[in-house]
């Protein structure tokens, strides 16, 4: 199977974190959102997952297919903005992936569950803005339910912590679940 993740600069802040970058500007614009969201359901029908801020989400969500959930990263640690109440969360738009098994109402213990929420803090000092931990990762490929087989790809690679994350998972065995 094949899967992607997504994590390309929040939409009005391209110019602010990623002013470098050739194609930031196409970032900033709802039009360069929407193209993102259309190339991740046209090239991996299997299942993708997008980061975005909490601040676009109701922008960014109508541009989605219908099938989509929100996830939640919680922030356990985050840089003060001068804000309150403090940007302590980041949806996670995820379509599709391998389906789980359905959890029975007894739960033996042995069945994986996986939350449609995460509580890890940020990444300091990974030299670029945004990078994602690897306890993040871990929690958007088991969202996907992806396998080490599989297809991933990490389509901004920036700092190059989603594929190292992979890397290590796939060298895991058995996966470890984020429970």
């Amino acid at each position: 199977m094949k899967f992607a993740y997504a994590d390309p600069p929040y939409l009005g802040m391209a110019a602010r974190y990623y002013a470098d970058h050739p194609d930031h500007a196409v970032y900033d614009t709802e039009d360069g959102h929407r193209a993102l969201i259309e190339r991740l359901s046209e090239e991996f029908p299997d299942g993708w997952a997008l980061s975005l801020s909490s601040v676009t989400l109701r922008t960014i969500l109508p541009m989605c297919p219908p099938d989509v959930r929100v996830m939640a990263w919680c922030k356990s640690f985050v840089t003060l903005k001068g804000k309150n109440p403090v940007y302590a969360w980041e949806p996670v738009i995820v379509r599709g992936g391998r389906p789980w098994p359905r959890l029975s109402p007894t739960r033996d213990g042995n069945s994986p569950m996986v939350r449609d929420y995460l509580v890890e803090p940020i990444t300091l000092r990974r030299g670029f803005p945004g990078a994602k931990p690897e306890k993040f990762v871990y929690w958007v490929l088991s969202l996907l339910n992806v396998q080490p087989d599989d297809e991933f790809m990490d389509l901004f690679p920036g700092s190059g912590a989603v594929g190292e994350a992979w890397d290590s998972w796939r060298r895991q065995l058995p996966l470890a679940l984020v429970r």
